[in-house]
């Protein structure tokens, strides 16, 4: 069936729609361009972005790292410094415990020969004790005594019993005068000439008294 132009309805309908896709593939390309447009403009203001902020995170770095330039090599400069301090004061440590180890092996030493010593004193002071009591055993001198004693005493007895002239006792009298010279002089003698102690034990105390400002330092 057709219309009164001679045109059927159906191929009309179909021309109508073709038209309006037709109008419609028109108006969606120009925005779809301006789309495309404005991503383009979109990543190009951000490429621009992120070089400036390239661009500006350089010379900030670079800013930073001069302005603390000095500082940094002042700070280098001084742990190199420190780094050699602590390696002489590390040989300075090596050095005193070798000094140290070698002080104490010759105080062992000294300790050995002062052991040594020691017992070799007391042989001597033994010796020297033995001897002394042999020479200077008071029992020595009261033996002496003893016997000019008795001989004074017999002497006396003879003289009671007899008669004497007067030269007989001026003569005693000058004996008298010097047997008792003699005999002050002989406790003179004694009295200059005490026995020393020399035993270890006084020696021990004798050192033990010795101020400590006359220690011999190392």
């Amino acid at each position: 069936m057709t219309d009164h132009a001679g045109w059927d309805p159906i191929d009309r309908k179909k021309g109508e729609t073709a038209r309006e896709r037709a109008r419609c593939a028109v108006e969606v390309q120009p925005g779809e361009a301006a789309a495309a447009r404005e991503l383009q403009n979109i990543r190009e203001r951000a490429l621009e972005t992120l070089a400036n902020y390239t661009k500006t995170k350089a010379v900030i770095r670079k800013e930073v790292r001069k302005e603390y330039a000095t500082e940094i090599r002042h700070l280098e400069n001084e742990r190199t410094q420190r780094e050699r301090v602590i390696k002489e004061k590390m040989t300075e440590i090596d050095r005193l415990q070798e000094r140290m180890e070698s002080l104490n092996n010759e105080v062992f030493g000294l300790r050995s020969k002062s052991k040594l010593w020691e017992h070799e004193c007391a042989r001597i002071s033994d010796t020297y004790h033995r001897t002394v009591l042999y020479y200077s055993n008071p029992g020595l001198v009261e033996v002496q005594l003893q016997v000019i004693s008795e001989y004074v005493d017999a002497l006396a007895r003879f003289v009671s019993v007899h008669k004497w002239d007067r030269d007989t006792v001026n003569m005693a009298e000058r004996y008298r005068e010097s047997i008792h010279a003699k005999l002050c002089e002989v406790v003179r003698g004694i009295n200059r000439n005490p026995k020393e102690d020399t035993s270890l034990v006084s020696a021990r105390k004798n050192i033990d008294t010795v101020p400590a400002d006359n220690d011999t330092k190392i």
